[in-house]
């Protein structure tokens, strides 16, 4: 990547954030949407949830925070933006940018999320290292999820269908996703070995990765259309 491209990767990272914080209020609506995600699991299985439950929902109040944050069009996504952006960036600077913006954000949403299930229902089930290493997968869940979803939603916006399309193609990336990270929850439930859970890891993080690379690839056939 030479010195032209990199400028224009970095200078779309930094307008993406700027655009987004001048309207703050979309972070607080996801933020409150994540948390309101997790007071209403609680308030199902209060006061306090088994160790599999307390894993399932976990992943799938992330999982559902991930897709409303993905969906939710960003304020510089419109047509004559787009337009005018196809005459100055690669759209593999594109993709990149917007990934990385996502697992960023994602990020945020996922160390909220744990946060509030740790106030809500407790972390007797994560004492010690547990609760870093559930943290910790957490936070690859959220970026294997930016790289999945980053994708879909770039394609569902050039195709005009919104949030529709990107939740039935999201279908076949995400449930591996859940499936994985709920395998590394039981085995930090379960207090398994650095192994057992690095491994787990190993494969989130790799899904994420292709994911990601499958998006560096074709995202560019499409962006010219």
């Amino acid at each position: 990547m030479n010195g032209a491209h990199r400028t224009g990767f970095y200078v779309l990272l930094l307008h993406t954030f700027r655009t987004e914080l001048r309207k703050a209020h979309g972070w607080v609506g996801l933020g409150l949407f994540a948390l309101s995600s997790v007071y209403a699991a609680y308030r199902s299985v209060e006061p306090r949830p088994e160790a599999d439950t307390w894993n399932a929902l976990v992943w799938l109040v992330l999982m559902f925070s991930a897709f409303n944050a993905l969906a939710r069009p960003l304020a510089d996504d419109v047509r004559e933006v787009r337009q005018y952006q196809l005459h100055l960036l690669r759209p593999q600077d594109w993709i990149v940018a917007r990934t990385l913006y996502h697992g960023i954000l994602l990020t945020a949403l996922a160390c909220c999320v744990w946060i509030a299930f740790a106030v809500f229902m407790g972390t007797t089930h994560f004492e010690g290292m547990r609760f870093f290493w559930m943290l910790l997968g957490m936070v690859v869940t959220a970026w294997s999820l930016a790289g999945a979803i980053t994708l879909l939603s770039a394609l569902a916006a050039r195709a005009g269908a919104g949030f529709g399309l990107t939740a039935v193609l999201g279908i076949p990336l995400v449930v591996p996703i859940l499936l994985l990270s709920s395998r590394f929850g039981q085995a930090v439930i379960s207090g398994l070995g650095t192994a057992e859970k690095g491994e787990s890891l190993l494969f989130l993080g790799t899904f994420g990765v292709g994911a990601a690379a499958m998006g560096f690839v074709l995202f560019p056939y499409l962006w010219r259309e």
